[in-house]
């Protein structure tokens, strides 16, 4: 039986976060960045929208090159990793409730095993449509998908469905795709690898399939070649590995835009309720997030002692009072964030 996975990725996202928050900058091109400090101009381009990517301003460009090109038209905004990883956080813990197998390859990259939870192909594209809409509909951030047997595929589909697209090939089209897609498209074949093997002549991926084992080998090694080997033969089904989850959260949508906490707390404890159902143990830290009106996200937190769920909801309600006081925006869902767990132990665990 075949894999179905589905590889999502937050288009631009540090980009596009700062567009969110900030609703006038989005006709523009935005250009986040990381300063060194040496001087007030030093550093590197993080991340650029795509008006920063047509005027020539990509990711990895020194700073003083991208300003240059980028003078009296973009918007230059320092980076807040710290904001992106909320947002972040909030974004997985969507996708996760489609299926427990993901794999989240990084701050804004997703993948996720749905095999047993479709009945065919079809329901897997369905599903992905679904996560797709989800994001964009609770956060605003708008994702690229692709849908395919494997996760080298699937990833490859999410790179040409850029921006805000969805593309998907199902079994029965597996083998004709194969035989149109370039090896440089390949996720780990870079600029170098790509060149090498184009003068071996290697263009398309099934062309690894009747070339010179041996002569491959000594280009890419023997690792690479087993990788693309595998590809080409449609034989590659590298799993969906999850990580061990750090950090558990479940956010609610209120029924309506308020600061009124005595209706937002009940939706806390259904918050609380669920986070612990997942945890594997008592937290030590607890952050109570609010997505406002704006969609932004606001997070306060507690750490100290390990916390029950009783004790999670008073302190819950407190973090809540400061956001409600230090902040004048209605608040549109409520979550809550559980982090550093010590896992439950029971008497199996001293025999």
């Amino acid at each position: 039986m075949p894999q179905f996975i589905i590889f999502i990725d937050f288009d631009y996202f540090f980009a596009q976060v700062e567009e969110i928050l900030n609703p006038e900058i989005r006709e523009k091109p935005v250009v986040v960045c990381v300063y060194s400090g040496r001087t007030e101009t030093s550093g590197a381009v993080a991340t650029s929208n795509y008006l920063a990517r047509k005027i020539g301003i990509k990711s990895g460009m020194p700073l003083p090159q991208a300003m240059k090109i980028g003078k009296d038209r973009a918007v230059f905004l320092p980076i807040r990793k710290d904001i992106y990883k909320e947002w972040s956080d909030h974004i997985m813990d969507i996708i996760s409730e489609y299926s427990d197998k993901i794999e989240i390859a990084s701050i804004d990259e997703a993948y996720i095993d749905v095999t047993d939870s479709c009945k065919d192909f079809n329901d897997a594209v369905n599903t992905a449509q679904k996560i797709k809409d989800e994001i964009y509909n609770k956060t605003g951030v708008r994702v690229s998908v692709g849908v395919s047997v494997n996760k080298a595929i699937a990833k490859v589909l999410g790179d040409m469905a850029k921006p805000n697209g969805i593309k998907s090939v199902g079994p029965s089209e597996i083998q004709d795709f194969l035989k149109g897609l370039e090896i440089s498209k390949i996720p780990g074949v870079g600029k170098v690898i790509g060149q090498r093997l184009n003068d071996a002549g290697i263009k398309y991926i099934t062309d690894v399939i009747n070339a010179d084992r041996d002569q491959l080998i000594n280009i890419i090694g023997t690792a690479k070649y087993n990788y693309l080997y595998d590809i080409a033969n449609n034989t590659y089904n590298k799993p969906v590995t999850p990580r061990e989850k750090k950090n558990f959260g479940r956010y609610m949508t209120l029924p309506e835009n308020t600061r009124d906490v005595n209706i937002i707390i009940p939706y806390v404890k259904k918050a609380i309720d669920s986070a612990y159902e997942k945890a594997p143990g008592l937290p030590s830290e607890l952050s109570l997030v609010a997505i406002m009106e704006d969609i932004s996200i606001l997070s306060r937190s507690y750490t100290g002692a390990r916390i029950d769920k009783n004790r999670a909801l008073e302190i819950a309600i407190g973090l809540l009072n400061r956001i409600i006081n230090e902040d004048q925006r209605n608040i549109r869902r409520v979550g809550v964030r559980l982090g550093k767990i010590t896992k439950n132990e029971t008497l199996d665990d001293f025999f």
